[in-house]
């Protein structure tokens, strides 16, 4: 529906200009989608080593 709005009521010029920036859009949502899912591994690696380390030591963490 937007797409037929846009190649049917707007101007040359303007119709360019919007597919363009949607184009660079979603590009970079494409890349924050993998930056995502990089951090998201990087935090289930965290969580896995954290919990090896608390069960190699038994939980506790002090230290005096």
């Amino acid at each position: 529906m937007k797409k037929w709005l846009l190649e049917h009521f707007l101007p040359m010029w303007a119709k360019e200009t919007v597919m363009r920036d949607n184009r660079r859009l979603v590009r970079q949502n494409r890349a924050l989608e993998h930056k995502n899912a990089q951090l998201r591994c990087y935090i289930r690696g965290l969580h896995v080593g954290l919990g090896r380390s608390r069960r190699q030591t038994g939980g506790n963490h002090e230290t005096n």
